[in-house]
């Protein structure tokens, strides 16, 4: 493989989901980020989080955990719990950073953990991340509800935007939601503001001049969802990639741009060929 090819390679491998989908302040994420913050320092049982898959809820919420778990006692599970004991050994070890003591159930482990923290105050109340929430069972969403009205805990409880799940979640929790935070998908302002920052913060912003003339296109492609658009852009730079190593006239002609960005349109799905 030629160091022309792998400068495409490294441009694609921004655009990997997980690895580099980056934090980066959006008109949209910074609101949503001062909503959570501020719900967070409030004493309130529970909020509801919720947004399309795609609209950068985790990483929203590692930022806000980084930046708050210093101030708070916080706590961030970024995978759902479908075991009851398991939830709660993990939970007790998270704020004790000790192993956690066998215990039978839910009664038994309020018990211990009152031992642990006897004078209930702002100070020790627990706030509790839930990232995909609307995975956990039924049961256990029951223990979570039961928590937060103990005064021991607070819950962010993040679910997808869906029809069903955000009614659902809504309807099972009813007055005990407090506040309600949506993240929405992008505008297309800040998908430009996106790009032009996901290139300049990984020292690679010559590469903007590929998609710069066609973020409109872009964004009516992907509708404005972050994950959306970083598989297309790993996409496009995958086909970038392949046809500097096969047929380098193609990447050199600005002509070729559209037909590139197409393509990746329709090998994603985004276009009907």
């Amino acid at each position: 493989m030629s160091d022309i090819l792998n400068r495409f390679s490294d441009v694609k491998n921004i655009f990997i989901e997980g690895r580099v989908f980056d934090y980066i302040n959006l008109d949209k994420s910074v609101i949503a980020y001062d909503k959570l913050s501020n719900a967070i320092s409030k004493p309130l049982k529970l909020v509801l989080f919720y947004g399309k898959p795609g609209t950068g809820k985790t990483f929203l919420l590692e930022k806000i955990y980084s930046d708050l778990r210093g101030k708070y006692p916080i706590v961030f599970f970024p995978r759902p719990f479908f075991d009851e004991k398991q939830f709660l050994k993990s939970l007790f070890e998270e704020v004790f950073a000790i192993k956690a003591p066998s215990f039978s159930g839910y009664e038994e482990f309020l018990d211990i953990y009152k031992t642990k923290v006897p004078k209930i105050s702002e100070q020790t109340t627990v706030t509790v991340l839930l990232d995909e929430a609307q995975l956990y069972p039924r049961d256990l969403t029951e223990k979570v509800r039961l928590m937060a009205d103990t005064r021991l805990f607070k819950f962010l409880f993040t679910v997808h935007k869906t029809e069903k799940e955000e009614v659902l979640a809504k309807d099972y929790f009813k007055t005990r939601i407090w506040e309600s935070i949506e993240l929405g998908d992008s505008e297309m302002a800040e998908i430009r503001s996106y790009l032009e920052k996901k290139f300049l913060y990984h020292n690679k912003f010559e590469y903007l001049t590929y998609v710069k003339d066609y973020i409109s296109l872009i964004f009516s492609l992907t509708h404005g969802n972050l994950r959306t658009v970083n598989k297309f852009l790993f996409k496009l730079f995958e086909i970038y990639e392949y046809y500097e190593s096969n047929k380098p006239s193609i990447v050199s002609d600005k002509n070729s741009r559209k037909k590139l960005i197409e393509m990746a349109g329709i090998t994603t799905g985004l276009i009907n060929a």
